[in-house]
């Protein structure tokens, strides 16, 4: 794929990170420059720091480990795609599952106040690189980890492995709205292999090629999106300490619900289907029964969710 003239080129030394802009159908290129060095990524709207992006919102569209061709997603509330994974180095395993290290974690029961500034951690990193923008540590956000192997077990319980991530190996993440995307290598030593190490940035201008899926995935995502004319209370609270409205009325989607009864006729062998059916939902009378299957066939086939993400038959 063409992508535009370089604009940026920034070698970032071992513990530090950069708050840059990147704009809508430019690319930002993350090269390991030694190898073994995990990446903590955050990201905001570069026009509405509100909106910025959401870890869960991309692990429910694409799972725990992101990869070439994913999207990252913004936070819930605005639910758009901010970036296209296009391109990703085999070596990179990436991570939604850990958030971002703090200094609190590697002093345990002997951390004091004291303590900040002496163990590199990623949650300081990113407050300094996006203080340079107005911004405070209270608007980090959790990282999605690039080049970190994290692990779980039966339990839910995570551990770090050894990283994976060769040199010269890269991401290309594509902006598709106008971002401030905040790149740094990461604290923590166990998932850099106990060595940090530095990364390289680059950033492409927008080409005819990347501004097409940009286009592409407006015309998908667009009508869906939520933006502040949506919201009920669009201002951004100046006082910290919250204190109740009076005269705020909530107004909840869809409410009160109303029901309403639908006889449905089945055939024989429908009837005896829906009596196996019933066997596998203890307790659920054949009504409620009928509702599962007819939603179950509907995420099936309109949707295209897979059972197994649904509903788990023996």
């Amino acid at each position: 794929m063409q992508y535009g003239a370089k604009r940026e080129d920034i070698i970032l030394p071992p513990v530090s990170g950069k708050a840059l802009p990147v704009y809508r159908g430019e690319v930002l290129r993350i090269i390991q420059v030694e190898g073994g060095q995990c990446v903590d990524f955050n990201a905001f709207n570069l026009h509405d720091y509100k909106e910025y992006m959401s870890t869960s919102n991309t692990r429910r569209a694409h799972g725990f480990r992101v990869k070439k061709g994913d999207l990252i997603w913004s936070v819930h509330s605005r639910d758009r795609p901010m970036f296209s994974i296009l391109e990703m180095s085999d070596s990179c395993v990436t991570d939604l599952l850990g958030g971002r290290c703090k200094a609190s974690r590697h002093y345990s029961e002997r951390f004091t106040p004291d303590a900040y500034g002496i163990h590199t951690n990623c949650q300081d990193t990113i407050s300094v690189c996006i203080g340079e923008y107005g911004l405070t540590p209270d608007d980090v956000h959790d990282s999605f980890n690039i080049w970190m192997n994290t692990q779980w077990d039966s339990a839910g319980r995570t551990s770090t492995v050894s990283n994976s991530g060769r040199k010269g190996d890269y991401v290309d993440l594509l902006a598709l709205f106008d971002t401030l995307s905040v790149p740094l290598t990461c604290g923590g030593a166990d998932s850099n292999n106990f060595f940090y190490k530095p990364i390289q940035i680059q950033v492409f201008e927008a080409s005819a090629e990347t501004q097409a899926i940009v286009e592409a995935y407006e015309r998908k995502y667009g009508p869906r999106q939520r933006t502040l004319q949506h919201f009920t209370v669009k201002e951004i609270r100046s006082e910290r300490e919250l204190q109740r409205d009076p005269n705020y009325v909530p107004e909840f989607v869809n409410f009160p619900m109303k029901t309403r009864r639908i006889a449905v006729e089945l055939s024989e062998e429908q009837y005896t289907a829906l009596q196996e059916l019933k066997k596998h939902l203890v307790g659920k009378e054949e009504g409620e029964c009928l509702r599962t299957a007819f939603f179950l066939w509907y995420d099936r086939t309109r949707r295209k969710v897979p059972l197994r993400s649904m509903l788990r038959l023996s």
